[in-house]
């Protein structure tokens, strides 16, 4: 299975200019079997949807993903929920694998959370917390006792991602590696994710294959 990690819905991130219903048709066409849906979870987000109730942002927050699941579900492709989360006092981005709606409508507030709360509350929910393009310009790597990885490949082509500093980052304190599009226009499809000999067909199983190790970076 080729699988993009890390992609984005004009639905829910205010700075995608595409529509979840057209990403798995873009993808299929791509030769993908999945996608992992990670829209912006954070205060930013939440102030341009004009939405104050943390309730209220998860529906929003939700939007995209659940519009990219219909969509799929038409044409046999998968779809899979994450996030990309931004936490107070940083611009630093984490991105959740292993998430479900569960979690996510029961813990609201993650995007007001320290990393060490977020880090245990993830770790409490068996979900993953990787920190997303550690060495873009705008960014600073996190601690990673707080960590379980990091995308050492960022297929963005508009931020300077650095992403040889993050494989050597990842690298050197062993941990878990990720590649993704960081897809928000049509010019970002199929420019990273992972593949895998694995069947992926819900967030729990990808999490699964990441803490094993049994896959391979697509960095194209």
């Amino acid at each position: 299975m080729k699988i993009e990690m890390h992609a984005h819905t004009s639905e829910a991130s205010p700075c995608a200019n595409v529509s979840a219903t057209k990403i798995p048709a873009l993808y299929q066409k791509a030769g993908y079997d999945a996608i992992v849906i990670t829209d912006h979870y954070c205060k930013w987000a939440q102030d341009r949807s004009g939405l104050t109730d943390n309730d209220d942002y998860v529906q929003y927050f939700l939007n995209g993903y659940r519009s990219a699941r219909k969509a799929a579900g038409q044409i046999g492709f998968t779809v899979l929920l994450g996030a990309e989360a931004n936490l107070p006092g940083s611009s630093n981005d984490y991105l959740l694998y292993g998430i479900t709606e569960e979690f996510i409508l029961t813990h609201p507030d993650i995007h007001e959370m320290s990393l060490p709360e977020l880090y245990n509350l993830c770790h409490d929910n068996d979900i993953l917390l990787l920190q997303a393009h550690p060495y873009r310009t705008y960014c600073n790597p996190a601690d990673p006792q707080y960590l379980d990885g990091a995308e050492s490949y960022n297929g963005n082509p508009r931020h300077d991602n650095r992403n040889e500093l993050a494989r050597e980052w990842t690298d050197e304190f062993h941990m878990i590696e990720s590649s993704g599009s960081d897809f928000h226009e049509l010019e970002d499809v199929a420019k990273g994710g992972i593949k895998t000999d694995e069947t992926i067909l819900d967030t729990r199983q990808l999490r699964d294959v990441l803490l094993s190790g049994q896959y391979q970076l697509l960095t194209p």
